[in-house]
């Protein structure tokens, strides 16, 4: 059983999050590890794959200790699309003295990242590959030329259960998502609130004394090439209005594919600014779980 499982093939989709050259390399990496267990690993895009291994990563910094948080989540599908497995972990490197949260994911730090998602996906493999159920769809923030866009169904994420300091559950507010294009500030920050509620942080309509408030920021560039980059900055503020970090997302997208329906993609960019999200809120009592 082991042996056939090892045989299947693998396909690595575009890393969405991270600006290119991280997610470069975390696709690199990922394929030298897969190759190291002897898993084949397709080369093209029009390669057919039985499996499909999809990450989502989110960099965000920390005040305290002057850090960086890296939060993934890997999903991995079969090819009808199905999410059969997923895993999800975070890492935490010394941020130094630059603002971009990116700069502390050093080679090394993605090594580690590739290795223990890696090592989760074989474990899983000879065992039959045990499905975990599914909810809703995500798309890819980055959709390069030479990836299908569409929808493929991803398992529900692995659950950050977040309590506040009276015993109960975290209060968040989302007033608004500014600067995207299309219906991007509508449906991302609808993305968001589904995303946070999953994680046990209960939504308010409305901005209180106890909320806590998290805001999106979308800036497209100029195109170039056909290509266009985006950044989304969300920013977490505690009640009484000091600042506890921002989630960042960098990457590049099909110039003017955002200027309409953002669908499936505002999903997955929410899905992965969630694990960033409330790690930042606060958490003295928690419970997680993962595959």
């Amino acid at each position: 059983m082991a042996a056939t499982a090892r045989g299947a093939q693998f396909a690595i989709a575009p890393v969405i999050g991270p600006p290119e050259n991280v997610s470069g390399e975390l696709r690199n990496q990922l394929i030298s590890e897969l190759e190291r267990q002897n898993i084949r690993v397709a080369k093209t895009p029009d390669e057919k794959a039985e499996y499909t291994l999809r990450g989502y990563v989110v960099s965000s910094l920390e005040k305290k200790g002057n850090k960086s948080k890296v939060s993934y989540i890997w999903d991995v599908t079969d090819a009808s699309g199905k999410g059969v497995h997923r895993v999800s972990g975070e890492e935490t490197a010394p941020a130094g003295k630059s603002k971009d949260p990116w700069t502390a994911v050093t080679p090394p730090l993605v090594q580690t990242i590739a290795s223990k998602t890696v090592t989760s996906v074989t474990a899983w493999m000879p065992g039959g590959g045990a499905a975990v159920a599914s909810a809703g769809t995500a798309g890819g923030m980055v959709q390069t030329a030479a990836a299908t866009p569409g929808a493929y169904t991803a398992p529900t994420p692995a659950k950050q259960i977040v309590t506040g300091s009276t015993g109960g559950k975290v209060k968040a507010f989302v007033p608004t998502v500014t600067g995207a294009p299309g219906d991007g500030s509508s449906t991302l920050r609808a993305a968001l609130q589904r995303e946070l509620t999953r994680s046990n942080v209960t939504l308010a309509e409305a901005p209180s004394a106890d909320n806590y408030i998290v805001e999106g920021k979308v800036v497209m560039g100029p195109g170039k090439d056909g290509k266009q980059p985006i950044t989304i900055d969300w920013s977490v503020t505690d009640p009484s209005g000091k600042k506890l970090g921002t989630v960042s997302q960098k990457n590049e997208v099909p110039q003017g594919s955002l200027d309409g329906s953002w669908g499936k993609t505002a999903d997955a960019a929410a899905a992965a600014a969630a694990q960033g999200i409330v790690k930042l809120l606060p958490q003295p009592t928690q419970t997680t779980s993962s595959n």
